[in-house]
């Protein structure tokens, strides 16, 4: 320990970074106090009962949650032994490489992040949620979002992530890998409103107990409010919330590393600088830079009889979405979430006439809190939020949701799609439907990190410019929405932040002492990412979707009957082709030969340089298995305009074993009649996630097909006439 002080570092705040900074600098050797404001909760201890004097509320006798409105947002956070780990959903989710934009440093990114994204994974224990041990089977909710998707373009888009939570048997205990008694999940649904279980592997049980192991000393019920330059060193004054009368109480140390969230620390901040005035040389970019993470609620209530949707893990689902909006596109993520009943229960509460309410759900709506889940959506805002301090020295933030219109725009929309889908109502809170206010559960940013003093507040190892010794460790840091749950990234950010601070301290070469035991663990959301990044490019500018049937002619024997739904799923793609393909599906009857085989293949529509109006290529296998091919085209045969409707009506077709030994070609001429040509119009839709897209594409596509066949025309022969 340094002479003078009370240990070589303070950590204050105990959530995701500063867990992280405690453990490793007492496994380094180095006393380390940890500062926490809230109390330590064990399983059993969360509150349940509908009474907001029950522990639920930090303003309410230092409970649970601390609710804190930022004037354009809302922010909820955790106060305990393990902060937001005491309540997060326990998603351990990595951002997807090709979404992070300029602001964040190579250091920052996958490349050089991912080996400690594994070493806070080996840390917390992480795992995909699995079959429920009493049932054997999936959630209900699981099973639900799965089944929607099944078979859409979205499926692959849709994973079972990684989630911080001892999965096996429910009813026995076991040492985790860092000793501490750990049970299987029950598949409550209560993650988000503490585990009296005794299955969430929270911070009090991974790294924080780490920390404790190594000797580091834990100060509950300490509240910093002010933190002051001290001969080499720090002095951080702290209240005492469960005693407001209590004498402030003082610590020293020659290192203070800040972890208390982003809206605390900046706050702290914020105080030191223009209200203390102890701090007078922090950045000018200080409070700059705040998101949300572009969180975004809506409630699903399903109709009729569902199993229990609020069993399982808060989280099981994911959905990447990548959106078009606009003149651009918007990335963000869609998951299930369980509402827990205790939870429904409080805020049923406050409403009035609870039992008339109930009776209308029940026998009108045909609901019941048990078919309740929550849709959770969290992307890309745009990161450029401000906190500052109001006349009580209190944070409060400059945002513009304008700012974010695209993303919240498109985000609003997945519940209306959701509700056509399950058959759902689907609502938003009122602070967005009446206030026009968003709730984040993810607040980042404000303590940006650069070069100097001029482009951020901190240096690349949470150091704040100007003040050796003093540091951040938490979300605050982190540059811009990361997209997804942002706790993985606080992990590793503050593991590879830590180890840099550590060897600069004397201790060259030092690593955490759990690397050997690290396995690279399964990444479920990059191949969500990549999934969504295909379909991206494969439908750029949106699709058309038209379906046209052909009959061949009376005379023609045998007699066939052709049936096709075609797709553009990019109208991009397909104008940038020269021979713009598109592919077709359908079933093919042939008076002897065939009886409604599948038919697919590739049509060309007016392929540059060819001299033809269609060319189609279409596969099938005959009644006895025999694989044989349709070739045909369309032509527009001279310029009057009557031989423009025929060319484009009529196929002139030829079908071909492939095996010449199964027998031999035939020719058709293959027709759309006027009742077919009428149902091909009709069928003719745009494809894309908003009215406007679908109209656009379906006027980039007539357009198209109507220039084409002009041009067509144009060129063809004068005075010849289609026979």
């Amino acid at each position: 320990m340094t002479d003078g002080f009370e240990a070589d570092a303070i950590v204050v705040g105990s959530g995701f970074g500063g867990a992280v900074a405690a453990a490793r600098l007492a496994q380094a050797g180095l006393s380390v106090i940890v500062l926490e404001r809230g109390r330590r909760w064990k399983p059993g201890d969360f509150p349940r009962r509908p009474d907001l004097n029950d522990g639920w509320l930090w303003e309410l006798g230092q409970g649970l949650y601390d609710i804190r409105w930022l004037d354009r947002m809302g922010s909820v956070q955790a106060a305990g032994w393990g902060g937001g780990s005491l309540v997060y959903a326990n998603v351990f989710a990595r951002p997807f490489e090709e979404v992070l934009d300029a602001r964040w440093p190579d250091r920052l990114r996958r490349g050089e992040l991912d080996p400690y994204y594994d070493l806070a994974a080996h840390m917390v224990g992480v795992s995909p949620v699995g079959e429920d041990p009493r049932t054997g089977a999936p959630p209900p909710r699981t099973e639900l979002i799965e089944r929607l998707l099944e078979g859409t373009d979205k499926e692959e888009a849709t994973v079972r992530p990684n989630l911080a939570v001892t999965f096996g048997d429910p009813d026995t205990w076991r040492p985790n890998v860092h000793g501490v008694p750990r049970r299987g999940c029950a598949f409550v649904g209560e993650c988000v409103i503490g585990c009296n279980h005794g299955a969430k592997n929270t911070l009090d049980h991974t790294y924080l107990a780490v920390a404790e192991q190594a000797g580091a000393r834990a100060v509950t019920d300490a509240e910093v409010q002010r933190i002051d330059p001290y001969e080499g060193g720090y002095t951080v004054t702290a209240s005492t919330p469960s005693d407001p009368d209590a004498r402030p109480r003082e610590w020293s140390a020659p290192r203070v590393v800040l972890a208390m969230g982003a809206v605390a620390t900046n706050e702290l901040l914020l105080r030191s600088r223009d209200v203390h005035g102890t701090l007078p040389h922090l950045s000018r970019r200080l409070g700059q830079g705040f998101s949300g993470n572009g969180d975004f609620l809506t409630i699903a209530e399903l109709r009729g009889e569902k199993k229990d949707l609020t069993t399982g893990p808060t989280i099981t689902t994911n959905t990447v979405l990548d959106v078009a909006e606009g003149s651009g596109s918007v990335w963000y993520q869609v998951q299930d979430g369980a509402l827990p009943p205790p939870l429904y229960d409080l805020l049923d509460g406050f409403l009035p006439a609870r039992k008339v309410r109930g009776w209308w759900q029940r026998t009108v709506q045909n609901t019941s809190p048990r078919q309740i889940f929550a849709v959770l959506a969290m992307g890309k805002d745009s990161s450029d939020g401000t906190l500052k301090l109001d006349h009580g020295g209190r944070a409060t933030l400059v945002w513009s949701n304008r700012w974010q219109a695209r993303l919240y725009r498109s985000q609003s929309r997945v519940g209306p799609i959701l509700a056509r889908l399950l058959g759902a109502r689907l609502t938003n809170p009122f602070t967005w439907s009446l206030l026009r206010r968003t709730i984040t559960v993810h607040a980042l940013g404000g303590v940006s990190p650069g070069a100097d003093a001029t482009t951020g507040v901190v240096d690349e190892t949470g150091e704040v410019h100007g003040y050796p010794g003093l540091y951040v460790m938490d979300g605050s840091v982190l540059p811009a929405a990361t997209g997804v749950n942002p706790s993985a990234t606080i992990l590793a950010v503050a593991e590879r932040s830590i180890e840099a601070v550590i060897r600069e301290s004397g201790r060259e070469g030092w690593r955490a002492p759990e690397w050997d035991a690290v396995v690279p663990a399964e990444v479920p959301e990059d191949a969500a990412f990549e999934s969504m990044s295909r379909l991206h490019a494969s439908t750029k500018g949106d699709g058309v979707v038209f379906h046209e049937r052909m009959v061949s002619r009376g005379r023609d024997h045998p007699r066939a009957v052709v049936t096709l739904s075609a797709e553009i799923p990019s109208v991009d793609r397909f104008l940038a082709d020269p021979a713009h393909r598109l592919s077709m599906r359908g079933t093919i009857d042939v008076e002897g030969l065939a009886s409604r085989a599948d038919l697919s293949g590739t049509l060309s529509l007016f392929p540059e340089g060819e001299g033809e109006a269609m060319s189609y290529a279409l596969d099938f296998e005959d009644d006895r298995g025999h694989a044989w091919r349709l070739t045909g085209v369309k032509t527009i045969p001279s310029r009057n305009p009557l031989a423009l409707l025929t060319g484009l009506t009529h196929l002139r077709a030829r079908i071909t074993p492939i095996d010449p030994a199964v027998g031999e070609s035939r020719r058709f001429v293959l027709s759309i009649g006027g009742r077919d040509l009428v149902g091909l119009g009709t069928s003719l839709n745009g494809r894309g996630f908003t009215l406007a897209r679908r109209l656009r594409a379906l006027r980039r596509f007539t357009f198209f097909f109507a220039a084409s066949a002009l041009r067509e025309r144009a060129s063809a022969s004068p005075s010849k006439a289609y026979r």
